[in-house]
């Protein structure tokens, strides 16, 4: 981790602030109010500096960058890519709400720029701009509506069904191009529906073979849709 507290210039990230729809109903002032009480820091990929313990006390906005979001079992080793942090995310507002420690782990998938707020700054900041609540509970719902949707595509379908959702979520129509997920490893795509790099490789090489994708490096195109929905929507329970 890199603080960058002298060169923090409060001006340069207020139209951040300003054009996210969790601040845009602020005044100026109040903006400027609480960028005065927060700092600049930077993450190298694969830092796994941010921890439960930290998000109890510091609120985080990512300004670039990608950060994953897991559940870790200590006894197997093993864990489950709940979601992924991108640009214009924040975190962690469960803590931040209910005062309590969150049981989830973070790993710097990219390299990250995101500022720092204590937990208090942001509460009270919230007490003098209630009208923020209303689309922090809407950013809010929307991350939980991720997340059922991913335990219920893990709970129902076949590892051929996840992977075509995971590439169809992903998916720009308008560029043609895989999103978000592009440049990670198979190993933390494999993470991110519930399976082993191994048979991530076997399912994303048979999708290859029939002429739906081509792989170039760790970047993922897609040359049919239509074929890849076709595979999305079929029941395959074989892994």
């Amino acid at each position: 981790m890199k603080p960058n507290l002298n060169n923090f210039d409060c001006n340069s990230h207020f139209n951040t602030l300003r054009n996210n729809k969790l601040f845009n109903h602020a005044s100026n002032e109040s903006i400027n109010a609480l960028l005065n009480q927060c700092r600049l820091e930077t993450f190298e990929k694969g830092e796994c500096i941010i921890n439960k313990k930290k998000t109890l006390y510091k609120f985080y906005y990512m300004i670039n960058g990608k950060i994953k979001v897991f559940n870790l079992n200590q006894e197997t080793d093993k864990h489950y890519t709940l979601f992924l942090l991108l640009k214009d995310d924040v975190f962690d507002v469960f803590s931040l709400i209910s005062k309590h420690q969150h049981n989830v782990c973070y790993e710097v998938l990219e390299d990250t720029e995101l500022l720092v707020f204590s937990c208090e700054t942001i509460r009270e900041w919230l007490l003098k701009n209630p009208i923020i609540l209303n689309e922090l509970f809407k950013y809010t719902i929307q991350k939980l509506q991720v997340l059922e949707y991913h335990l219920l595509d893990l709970g129902t379908n076949g590892l051929l069904v996840r992977l075509a959702n995971l590439l169809l979520e992903n998916y720009n129509i308008n560029t043609q191009q895989i999103e978000n997920i592009n440049n990670l490893t198979h190993k933390e795509l494999a993470e991110l529906i519930g399976t082993t790099r191994a048979v991530f490789n076997r399912h994303i090489q048979a999708l290859k073979k029939e002429g739906i994708i081509r792989i170039e490096r760790k970047n993922i195109y897609v040359i049919d849709v239509k074929l890849l929905i076709e595979k999305s929507s079929k029941s395959n329970f074989i892994d």
